[in-house]
This record gives structure tokens, sequence and C-alpha cells, in this order.
């Protein structure tokens, strides 16, 4: 491997994976974020295959365990399906890093598989996480050593096939989003679905409806489904042991070699078709002047959100998620037939606002909104603009942007609960101000971990150390939030549970806040493009 092409290589995985908050800054290991993601992964996975395998081997269907590991790679190839989508355009077709490159003395090839080679790459990192642990399990479990080789060829070539669905969904989706206004819609549906099919799996254990003998046939057919989202893992299903892998790993080899060849074949026009249409922000005296600053603050940072795939997507998850998690919660406690089991469950659901709260923190806009300046940063810092009406622009933008889906959230959660006064409060007024204390603390994270200095919008959203870091304040802040208000609702004292939580939601957000205004002019004056 020649030098130019392991230094390409480098970069791209540098692009993929590359949390830090400045280019040149060594004070945090890579490693760190990447350690954290696969854990947390696989602890996932490993309870998704220990709780299917203990259905599967309760009801004797202990042969059915392989059905598992197809299922959680059908699964992985679902995840590096809609991954590869949101990268497409800024790590495969649309880095604006290719011109540069295209005139170096290096072969075009090269460059076309190192961008190929570090997409599969981060696929297969996914794919890793959530089928490595499945394969021990159900191995072990069903005392299958050859389920160990399916477990490892799905984990090099289930990502194969995402890759040309990705590639060529991405194009389309990309030149769709930047052609016509709200094109990124298009995008949220794919998401929002995938999403979807991820929450449902939470609540598949809850299906046998309150019968004595559970009924693993709705199992069963809920794995076959998974295993159609990569139709290659059929193949390892057939009854022999040398063919059907034989055919699995031929035929995942042509699908590679066919999007080897199509992709380079036609890359400089795609390049083209992507790169064109792409808008840049720029900040304009005039307009400030005519709208008012803090206005024409407001409506450029919408404008560009809206206009970004990328960071539209990785920040809108949180709200789509506490959506599609509270309306599967909902749905699967109304299929419960015991009236004691219901009778509990309209009880505590009150308490269930804290998933909505959980979700809708893990990534907000607020996180990355100064990242999105980029290099042009200085256009706003050579005008008369206020520090402080510019930081109020992202917070609210961010705010504004995540309110709307806790409360759908809350109203499908309200229709489950008691109708009170108390309830009705926990359930809408505290999400709320909650999102906004979030958006605030997302915004001081960012005002310390910031990148200016990308390539891509993946760098600048997805690799951020502010995502990153926000996410975990966002569980460290659910847990005492948990403790305010569980503890006294254990005791009888709901009231105060109701209370103290609210107390405490609106002390982080009012401090956060004020925190901000004061240190926001310091700190963007001392940020360099």
């Amino acid at each position: 491997m020649n030098k130019p092409f392991k230094a390409l290589l480098k970069v791209g995985l540098m692009q993929s994976f590359d949390f830090r908050k400045k280019d040149k800054v060594r004070n945090a290991s890579l490693l760190i974020p990447l350690i954290l993601i696969f854990f947390f992964g696989s602890l996932l996975s490993l309870m998704f295959s220990l709780s299917f395998s203990f259905i599967l081997i309760d009801t004797g269907n202990k042969e059915q365990l392989n059905l598992i590991l197809y299922a959680m790679a059908g699964m992985s190839s679902m995840l590096a399906l809609t991954t590869g989508v949101t990268k497409t355009k800024g790590t495969l077709f649309g880095g604006n890093d290719y011109d540069m490159l295209a005139s170096l003395p290096i072969p075009k090839k090269n460059i076309i598989f190192v961008k190929l080679l570090s997409l599969y790459l981060v696929q297969a990192f996914y794919s890793v996480i959530m089928v490595l642990p499945v394969t021990i399990v159900v191995a072990v479990m069903g005392q299958q050593p050859i389920l160990l080789l399916d477990g490892i060829m799905c984990m090099l070539l289930c990502p194969i096939l995402p890759l040309i669905l990705s590639g060529i969904l991405g194009l389309l989706i990309g030149f769709i989003s930047d052609r016509f206004k709200f094109g990124n819609i298009i995008t949220v549906i794919f998401y929002i679905a995938f999403l979807g099919v991820v929450m449902y799996t939470s609540f598949v254990l809850n299906s046998n409806h309150g019968g004595e003998e559970y009924d693993p046939t709705s199992t069963l057919n809920l794995l076959n489904v998974f295993g159609w989202f990569n139709p290659t893992t059929k193949l390892l299903m057939l009854n022999f042991v040398v063919l059907p892998r034989l055919l699995f790993v031929v035929i995942n080899l042509v699908i590679l070699a066919a999007t080897i060849w199509l992709f380079a074949k036609c890359y400089d026009y795609f390049h083209f078709l992507m790169t064109t249409t792409h808008s840049h922000q720029k900040y304009i005296a005039k307009e400030h002047k005519q709208k008012g600053q803090f206005k024409a603050l407001f409506l450029l940072d919408i404008k560009r959100y809206f206009s970004s795939k990328m960071y539209l997507l990785n920040t809108i998850t949180g709200g789509i998620v506490c959506i599609i998690c509270t309306v599967i919660m909902i749905i699967s406690f109304t299929n419960i037939k015991d009236p004691e089991a219901v009778e509990v469950l309209h009880q505590i659901a009150p308490y269930f606002v804290l998933i909505i709260v959980w979700c809708v923190g893990m990534a907000v806009p607020s996180a990355v909104a100064i990242n999105m300046e980029g290099k042009n940063l200085w256009q706003m810092k050579t005008l008369p603009i206020s520090y402080k009406q510019y930081s109020l622009s992202k917070i609210l933008l961010s705010y504004i942007v995540l309110a709307p889906f806790v409360c759908v959230a809350s109203i499908v959660l309200f229709i489950y609960t008691e109708k009170n006064f108390l309830n009705a409060f926990i359930t809408f007024v505290t999400p709320q101000i909650y999102l906004f204390s979030m958006c605030c603390i997302g915004y001081f994270v960012n005002l310390h971990f910031y990148k200016l200095k990308w390539s891509n919008e993946t760098e600048a959203v997805k690799n951020s150390a502010g995502t990153l870091i926000s996410m975990l304040i966002d569980f460290v802040y659910t847990g005492f939030l948990c403790l305010a208000l569980i503890i006294p609702g254990v005791f009888g004292y709901f009231i105060v549970g109701v209370i103290l939580s609210t107390l405490v939601v609106t002390a982080v957000g009012v401090g956060f806040f004020l925190i901000d205004q004061n240190i926001c002019t310091n700190r963007i004056t001392r940020m360099e493009c």
C-alpha cells in the first residue's frame, strides 16, 4: 500500500470518525467516542439477542436461533443504509476536496476507491456493533459453531448491499433536496420509517396479550421480516452447509464489483450533480438593516437548518424518536387485557414523560449551531452584530424545531393518562421547559467545543464533540429528573415530585440561558475560523 493511498485513507477515516473539536487538538483521544458508541450499541444488541433467544428456547424453537442472527444482520443493513444515505453527499460524492485531489498526481481510481472504502468501513463499524454480540449469543446458546462463521460473513459482507443502495438513494434525495423547496422532507420520511421499525422491536416482547402461554409465531414472523432487510442473508437459511454460504459470498462480491464499477464510471458526473447546487450562507449587511438584526439572523438560521440534510436529520432525531416511542408504548399498553395491569399503567403513565424528555434532549440543534458557520464565521464577526442576539437566535431555533415534536408526544401520552391538572402540567409544561434548558446547555457546550474547520457537514454535525457531550449530559440530566419526580411519588407525594422536577428544569434552563448570554461575547470573539 503506497503512501498517497495510506494518506487518502487516513483522511477519509478521520472525516468519518473524528469527534474532536478542532483539527489539531490532541487533548482527547479519537478512540474515546468510538469506544463509547461500540459499548452502548453492543450492549443494546446483546439485550435484544438474549431476549429473543430466551423466548425461542423457552418455546421449544432452539433450532430457530439462527433467525436472530440474520434478523440483526438485516437491522444492521438498514442502519448502514440510513447512515450511508446521510453520508453520500458529504463523504462520497459531495466532498469539496475532490477537485483538489484530482489535480494532484494521484490515480483517480485511488481517490474513488478510498472514498468508497471509507463509507464501507463506517457501515461495517455499525454492522460489527449489532452482529458481533448476537453471533456469540446464538452460537453459544444454540450450540451451533457454524453460526460463528455466518456471523463473521454477515459482519464483513452485509454492508455491501446497503453501500450501493445508499449511494443511489443518497444521489436521488440529495438531487431533490437541493433543487426543490422542503425537499429534505423525503429524507425525514425515510428516517422516520427506519426509526419506527427500530422502536417497534422494543415492544415486541409484549405481544403475548396476557396469555398463559406465549405463542412464538409473531416473534418468528418478525425475525423473518427483519431478515429481508438484507435479502442475501436468506441464502444462509438454506438446508445445506457449503453451497448457501458460497453463494452468499459470491453474490455480495459481485454486488461490490458492480458498485465500484458504477460509481467509478460515473463519479465525475455524480460529483457535478452534488456540488453545483450547493448554496453558501452569507451574511449581508443590507439585509440586517432592512429586516432588523435579530429577525435577519433568525431567518438565516432557519434557512441554513432546513437546507442542510445532515444538520436537519441528525438534530431532529430526538424529536422523531420521542413521538415514535410514545405512540408504540401507548399502543402496547392498550393491547394489555389484564384489568389490574391496565389500572397500574394508568397510574404510572405520567412518569413516562421522562422518556419524552430523554429522547428529545439527545441531539439538540444548538449543540452544533456554531459548527455550521464553518469557515464563514468571519463574515458574521466583521458585521456590527450583537453576539447576544446571535446566541438567542441559535437557542430559539433549536427550541422551535423540536417543540412541536414534544407537544405531539405529550398529547399522545395525555390521552392515556388520567385527566387532571397535575398530569396535564407534568405532561405538557415540564417537557417544554426541559427542552429549552437542553437547548441552552447544548449551546453552552458548543461555545466551548466547536469545530469550524471541516470539509463536509458530517464532520460539523455527526462527528462533533458538541453532539457527543450534550448527549451524555442528557443522560445524566434525565437521571436527576427521574430522582426528583419518582422518589416523592413512591412515598405518595406526586404533587411534590411535579413541583420539584419543574423547579429543577426551570432553574437549569434560566441558569444556562443567563450564562450563555454572559459568556457568548467573550467566547465568540476568541473563536478563530
